[in-house]
């Protein structure tokens, strides 16, 4: 019988959690599901909340995506925006996200990954359009937007075909190019 290594019970308890919800995530159901004994499953982890954590943090490395690395190979703005649309694609499960922001209203543990992944996710939109505009109300306000489209998007039930994603972002960064252009012109005007 081949030996499990700790990926294929992340991607088990993923394909749980994304089909069944967060209280079907038991050991019992795991084991099951993998054809593998207890003893298999805590060869690799303590216990339930072990699992859970380790589970949770596979997922938080997984989405987190470091400004300061991909802007050593991405100088411009629209490059590591590039980038961005890019990783997100390959690491955004649509499904898991729901489920895990599902599982994060009611359980502490999921909840606080959640949050800290939603946190460094703001953060790095945050880095990246200072880029474009040195205004922080500009860039709160514009870092907001763009999450809650890429959040909302693939919450809408059926999700948005990805090719009408990227058209909608393509519009959304344009729009967001001209406002900063015309606060720009404003301040000029003004001299403010």
């Amino acid at each position: 019988m081949k030996k499990l290594n700790k990926v294929a019970w992340f991607e088990q308890g993923f394909n749980i959690l994304k089909t069944f919800g967060a209280a079907d995530l038991t050991i019992e159901n795991l084991t099951n599901k993998l054809n593998k004994t207890k003893g298999s499953f805590y060869h690799h982890f303590k216990n339930r909340d072990d699992y859970f954590e380790k589970l949770l943090g596979f997922w938080e490395k997984k989405q987190s995506f470091d400004i300061e690395e991909i802007r050593k190979q991405e100088k411009s703005f629209k490059g590591i925006n590039s980038t961005l649309l890019k990783l997100s694609k390959e690491n955004m499960d649509p499904d898991i996200e729901v489920a895990i922001r599902a599982w994060a209203l009611r359980d502490p543990l999921a909840r606080s990954f959640q949050e800290r992944i939603d946190n460094q996710r703001l953060g790095f939109l945050r880095a990246m359009f200072s880029l474009m505009t040195d205004d922080p109300e500009q860039v709160e306000m514009i870092s907001l937007i763009r999450y809650c489209f890429y959040i909302g998007s693939h919450q809408i039930i059926p999700s948005i075909d990805e090719q009408i994603y990227k058209e909608k972002i393509a519009a959304l960064m344009e729009m967001f190019e001209t406002y900063v252009e015309l606060n720009k012109s404003k301040k000029l005007q003004t001299g403010t």
